[in-house]
């Protein structure tokens, strides 16, 4: 009796311990680097005047150590990317050290958008936005295409 006692408490010890690692497995792998992006249009005010519309690209930080983006730009059904080098006055300086609960907005002309679009056959509604991570990684928009009419 004493020895299945004994053995029912290892499984159970076991069986602990394996969740507990599973668990901060996935702990670890949600409390690092987690970028979301976002893609919409913007318009800018010069007082009583409004701009020329813009696509806005905005990386929103949700994790607990911070990351660097290096670049941004719109992805292509293709698999080609639109990298954005020249970034406007306005837009967030690259590098960017994005810090917890931080953000940072890239921003580009729509019609820029539109005629690189054109030039090359596809729709806009099929862009997904993205980030490139100084780690290496990119991060995508969740959503595809951009929102304007």
């Amino acid at each position: 009796m004493t020895a299945m006692l004994a053995v029912s408490l290892s499984i159970i010890a076991i069986v602990m311990s394996a969740a507990s690692l599973g668990w901060q497995v996935i702990t670890w792998q949600k409390g690092g680097p987690v970028v979301d992006v976002t893609v919409s249009t913007s318009m800018p005010t010069y007082g009583d005047r409004v701009g020329d519309p813009h696509v806005t690209v905005t990386a929103m930080y949700t994790g607990r150590s911070p990351v660097t983006v290096n670049g941004w730009g719109l992805r292509c059904p293709d698999g080609q990317n639109m990298v954005m080098i020249n970034n406007l006055a306005w837009s967030t300086p690259l590098p960017h050290r994005l810090e917890p609960a931080a953000d940072g907005k890239w921003h580009i002309l729509t019609e820029d958008v539109r005629k690189q679009c054109e030039a090359r056959g596809i729709r806009y509604q099929d862009l997904v936005a993205y980030v490139n991570l100084a780690d290496g990684r990119t991060a995508d928009a969740g959503k595809r295409g951009i929102n304007w009419t």
